[in-house]
């Protein structure tokens, strides 16, 4: 009996599976499973993304292999190291960022060229399932094309990581790159302002050298008609580039002595300034053969036209066209910092050339401001009590 029961037992079994078969190779059976297999495909795609934003570094933790930089935000004396110095880093980050740019390139061709890889995989898949449903195909190719298909979409994962490391870090160096262009382009305008209130400066230093008095000797020789008189010969004797050479030879050698540390040798054309001369004879002689030797005494009232500052100091003319004023800022706290015009000039005492308009002072200490508004004309100080 016990035999009887396992016999139909065995049959009963043989049946379910063959019944299980022809359900499967029915074509709804087939359907239901396609649409299935794709939904899989589509959840596994949906974590992946998930898993991928969520390993992905935050902005606030990543940290970038740019070079470090150091906002220019209080700048004070600028000279020229300093600018090149930051044009130097400037030119990092542009190099630092080409590496990325061409980086995350070669990671996206890498991830696009995945994804086709990723879209040739799942078509065979397709394939190889409707040859294991409808066909009732060994399932061994189809395994080995799911697990090829699980390498691949791993391998698809890590290339989307790479990609969006990249994209990130692109992003944050652009930033830092941007920042360090404004702060070189505020760099060169602060240097350039410097510049002129430093050349300003000299020229105001050197004008009150330039208007002068002359008073010099020079001695003459020449020869006259025997039939002249001495006084004759003297009236008659073209003096005006013996004058005018004395002139400015002596006015150039007088410039040269004071001026030597700040221009040193001076050259001077006679097209800067103006001369009014008169002279007297101080003394002279006539031989009979008609040679004539005389002293001249000659004075010399000399003003300097506004070119000639710059001129000597090779700057540009427009400096010497400004009637710049100076401006003396004071206070009794030590560690302040002084705004004119809502820029920084640094701390007390603070003197400066600017040229005649309406300036806005603001002298800043601790949480403490005082502001001062002026229309500078001429020389002014102002003194700041807190």
């Amino acid at each position: 009996m016990g035999i009887q029961t396992n016999y139909w037992g065995g049959i009963e079994i043989h049946m379910r599976i063959k019944s299980l078969l022809g359900i499967l190779r029915r074509p709804m059976t087939y359907a239901v499973t396609s649409v299935f297999f794709i939904v899989s495909i589509l959840a596994f795609r949906y974590a992946f993304a998930q898993e991928v934003v969520n390993s992905a570094p935050s902005t606030a933790d990543k940290t970038l292999s740019a070079p470090n930089y150091t906002s220019t935000a209080r700048l004070g004396s600028i000279n020229r190291e300093g600018i090149e110095e930051l044009v130097s880093r400037v030119g990092e980050l542009n190099d630092k960022k080409s590496q990325l740019d061409n980086a995350w390139r070669i990671e996206r061709n890498k991830y696009d060229a995945m994804k086709i890889r990723i879209d040739d995989s799942k078509k065979t898949i397709r394939l190889e399932m409707d040859e294991v449903l409808l066909n009732d195909s060994p399932r061994e190719r189809l395994d080995e094309l799911l697990s090829q298909h699980e390498g691949l979409s791993k391998n698809e994962k890590e290339a989307a990581k790479q990609v969006t490391q990249l994209e990130e870090k692109l992003s944050a160096h652009q930033l830092l790159l941007i920042q360090a262009n404004r702060d070189l382009e505020r760099m060169r305008t602060l240097y350039a302002a410097q510049q002129r209130e430093q050349d300003i400066q000299r020229v105001q230093e050197i004008t009150r050298f330039l208007d002068r008095d002359l008073s010099f000797s020079e001695n003459i020789s020449f020869k006259c008609s025997t039939t002249k008189s001495l006084a004759a010969c003297l009236n008659d004797y073209p003096l005006d580039s013996i004058i005018q050479n004395g002139v400015r030879e002596h006015y150039q050698t007088a410039l040269s002595n004071e001026l030597a540390e700040k221009i040193g040798v001076v050259r001077l054309n006679s097209d800067w300034y103006s001369t009014q001369t008169n002279h007297n004879f101080t003394g002279a002689s006539m031989s009979l053969d008609g040679s004539v030797s005389a002293e001249i005494e000659i004075r010399a009232s000399i003003v300097s036209r506004k070119m000639m500052a710059c001129s000597l100091l090779k700057a540009s003319a427009d400096l010497c066209e400004a009637q710049s004023a100076s401006l003396i800022v004071r206070s009794n706290k030590h560690g302040d910092q002084v705004y004119i015009n809502n820029k920084p000039y640094g701390s007390t005492p603070l003197s400066i050339m600017l040229d005649p308009g309406v300036y806005n002072v603001k002298i800043k200490y601790q949480e403490l401001t005082q502001n001062r508004k002026l229309t500078l004309d001429e020389n002014r100080q102002l003194n700041f009590v807190f």
